[in-house]
């Protein structure tokens, strides 16, 4: 039972491991509605953004920081100052893109459904991976891009200071079809160390984490600047939202084989202490060069099977083969041919019903010496 119950949790292990990397998979829902504007910030290196437009609460608001060089800020900004450059938004310059492309009006030209994911392959190495079918419902030009962009909600520098919805990290696809209705399947991966250099650790259980899809572009007929053609905003759910009983359950086996194996640990030591006899030894008094053996019985009978001294002690004569019966107490002498300066030792072998062979060591000083010790050992 012992042995299948290991050859079972062996096999569980990797489940166990599996259960213990991280899947959290969330869909990308319905598009922002077309009549709520994308309002991109660039606030100046003091955080003033004194030039920026005033945002509704409908609105879909996101900053850029550009000023960690000259700052020390742990807050990134490659990606800002590239979208920067994009929108050409002057450095110190506060400024708002809306939309894109400064249109007080978008459209929604581009269909996307599927599923973004934190997933975990080593431990606490987070990364995203998007599984995602674009379907254009208009030509389009070919400068069409997406964009992924994990936001912040609240976030804190190393000197204190804070930004809400601050863009951590951007990310582009193009591969995927410009042509009316013609469907394209968009897997995209954001890798761990990405995201780790950006400041985005996913591994902690916390609220606060926004990602965005962003389609910028137009129509093929279209001769205005590029804007938002397509606006998706989903928030990071956390592990135990998308967890179910499935989830658990190989864990819970792995536990469940476990106690089993204790189990059969516990019962084993137990029947071994309830089984194995007590067994004592004194040098009998009197001129005979002689032991005497005393051995209880508990639960269990035992069965003497004989005894052997150890070099240089040699044994006068042998022991009686005899069985004690349990809940019994037997005594016996050993007698020895020569008396040695070395202590004593003598292999007592037994068979202890149910638990098999056993050997008990007897290991008493010189018979000028008052004290003894016996010990047991298993062969």
């Amino acid at each position: 039972m012992k042995r299948i119950a290991v050859f079972a949790l062996i096999a569980l292990i990797p489940l166990a491991s599996a259960a213990t990397s991280i899947h959290i998979e969330w869909d990308v829902n319905e598009p922002v509605d077309a009549d709520r504007r994308y309002v991109e910030h660039f606030p100046g290196p003091d955080l003033d953004c004194s030039e920026c437009v005033s945002t509704a609460e409908d609105d879909v608001v996101v900053q850029w920081w550009r000023y960690s060089d000259q700052t020390g800020s742990t807050w990134p900004n490659d990606d800002a100052n590239i979208r920067a450059g994009t929108m050409g938004v002057n450095l110190n310059e506060s400024r708002s893109i809306i939309n894109g492309n400064g249109s007080e009006q978008r459209q929604h030209l581009v269909d996307v459904e599927g599923t973004l994911s934190i997933r975990s392959e080593l431990e606490g190495q987070h990364f995203i991976v998007a599984n995602l079918t674009v379907e254009p419902l208009v030509d389009l030009r070919d400068d069409v891009v997406m964009q992924f962009l994990v936001v912040e909600e609240n976030s804190v520098d190393n000197h204190g200071r804070h930004l809400s919805y601050l863009v951590r990290d951007l990310s582009s696809e193009v591969g995927f079809y410009r042509t009316d209705n013609n469907l394209s399947s968009v897997n995209v991966s954001i890798s761990y160390e990405h995201l780790i250099a950006a400041g985005v650790d996913l591994s902690e259980e916390g609220y606060g984490w926004k990602v965005l899809i962003v389609v910028v572009g137009a129509a093929a007929e279209s001769s205005e600047a590029p804007g938002v053609i397509a606006l998706y905003a989903t928030s990071v759910p956390t592990s135990s939202e998308t967890l179910t009983l499935l989830d658990y359950l190989p864990p819970l086996a792995f536990i469940a084989v476990a106690l089993v194996i204790v189990l059969s640990v516990v019962r084993s030591s137990f029947n071994q202490e309830s089984g194995l006899p007590n067994v004592r030894a004194h040098w009998k008094e009197g001129n005979d060069l002689a032991i005497t053996v005393e051995i209880e019985s508990k639960r269990r009978s035992i069965a003497i099977e004989g005894c052997e001294a150890v070099e240089p002690w040699t044994m006068r004569g042998g022991v009686k083969r005899s069985i004690i019966e349990p809940d019994s107490f037997l005594s016996f002498d050993v007698r020895f041919k020569k008396q040695h300066h070395q202590p004593l030792l003598v292999l007592l072998k037994m068979e202890v019903d149910t638990l098999g062979g056993w050997t008990q060591n007897i290991r008493l000083p010189v018979r000028s010496e008052v004290e003894r010790s016996v010990e047991n050992e298993r062969p």
